[in-house]
């Protein structure tokens, strides 16, 4: 329900702002957000994944945990939306990042009705107690919608072009580890954070920098994932139009 609140959130104030924005202009004023946005970014970006799962009931116990960490070299970034009043933008976003690194396995298997009880404690027995890292490749898409400020309009600004962006939406990850013990598919709800230096270089195009902070929220799916969390960090050079 937090998701769809979000979404509910941005179409709001993109309604408000685009009412705004209706009244005709002949031309489009240089060095402005106004009118169709669109952003392309590449960069490097790492991420760390934490997978458990459990299953149990009274006479034995199963627990699998994944950790995944990676970095993904080159992350693309792609925004799509409207730039209104010169203040704030409303987009889409799509991602993509295909990320090297390692998963670290840890399945533990115990049994009460075979273990023993010493002073009133039970003791488990375990039947299975597996530990490995294997190297393992990554892959995440991501699509979602978002909201973009940029409060300082004063082109005369040392700090105009920055902003300040939030995003929500879904992310599906595939790791394929060279032992199958440590695939992970695995699908989430992010939250992004972005904040970022654009400098025009014409009247209606810009280059510039970012920095973004993805938290992932898994969603629960057949594979009985019980718990989890992944984030995300991204160092991105973009270039925007509108």
């Amino acid at each position: 329900m937090k998701f769809y609140r979000i979404v509910f959130l941005v179409a709001v104030i993109a309604l408000s702002a685009w009412a705004q924005e209706a009244k005709p202009q002949k031309t489009r004023p240089p060095y402005e957000h106004r009118g169709f946005f669109f952003s392309a970014g590449t960069g490097v970006s790492y991420t760390d994944l934490t997978a458990r799962q459990n299953d149990s009931d009274e006479s034995w116990d199963e627990t699998t945990r994944r950790e995944f960490s990676g970095w993904s070299a080159p992350t693309f970034d792609f925004k799509f939306g409207k730039s209104m009043a010169n203040l704030i933008v409303v987009h889409s976003q799509f991602e993509l990042a295909v990320y090297s690194g390692e998963t670290n396995y840890r399945h533990v298997e115990r049994s009460y009705s075979d273990g023993v009880n010493i002073f009133g404690i039970s003791l488990p027995k375990v039947n299975a107690d597996e530990d490995k890292s294997v190297e393992s490749n990554g892959f995440a898409f991501a699509g979602g919608i978002g909201l973009m400020v940029y409060p300082f309009r004063n082109p005369r600004s040392v700090m105009n072009g920055f902003y300040a962006g939030f995003s929500s939406g879904m992310d599906a990850f595939f790791v394929s580890a060279d032992d199958s013990d440590g695939d992970i598919n695995l699908a989430s709800f992010y939250t992004q954070y972005e904040v970022g230096k654009d400098w025009w270089v014409s009247e209606t195009w810009s280059v510039g920098v970012a920095l973004a902070l993805s938290l992932h929220s898994f969603v629960e799916d057949g594979d009985a994932y019980s718990g989890g969390d992944r984030g995300t960090f991204k160092f991105l050079i973009r270039i925007t139009r509108g």
